[in-house]
């Protein structure tokens, strides 16, 4: 294989995943990255007290930009987009766009609070089986997490000791 052919392989093989790429990004999927690049920003500016830059040192801020980028650029590679690709599309969307865009934002966002409304709706977790009870596996009836276990003395009480029996 001559060296010419090699590389002209090679380039077609980097280059064919970026025009797959390239596509028209939905509504929904720009929501989604809309929404995760805000949340990472927002994760970012918590880590540094949501201080203003103007509260902050020049290395500070540089150290802040510089994370806030990478959270950005890690939630791109998330999704399998580039930012220059988000921010061409994001720029040639007319006020039609925008607004489904909204849209499908407002109901992600309404998908988030239902799920967090109802824990209990989802999947058990690994439920435990046991055979039998041992010292390792004891039986214990309406416990709590974190207290103390009761240790009763005596008999219940409504229980009443029977008199002993004469033989």
């Amino acid at each position: 294989m001559s060296r010419r052919l090699s590389v002209l392989l090679l380039s077609t093989w980097l280059i064919t995943p970026n025009l797959a790429l390239a596509g028209e990004l939905t509504p929904e999927q720009l929501a989604r990255i809309r929404r995760a690049e805000k949340a990472a920003v927002d994760k970012v500016n918590a880590a540094h007290g949501n201080k203003k830059s103007s509260e902050l040192s020049a290395a500070e801020r540089r150290e802040m930009i510089r994370e806030q980028q990478e959270a950005v650029q890690k939630v791109m590679d998330e999704h399998g987009v580039t930012a220059k690709d988000y921010a061409r599309q994001s720029a040639r969307m007319g006020p039609k766009q925008n607004e489904q865009v909204a849209a499908a934002e407002k109901a992600l966002e309404e998908k988030e609070k239902a799920a967090a409304k109802s824990p209990r709706d989802k999947e058990p977790g690994e439920i435990q089986i046991q055979q039998g009870i041992n010292e390792e596996n004891p039986v214990m009836l309406e416990e709590q997490e974190g207290a103390a276990p009761v240790v009763e003395h005596g008999l219940p009480v409504g229980e009443e000791q029977a008199p002993p029996v004469e033989e």
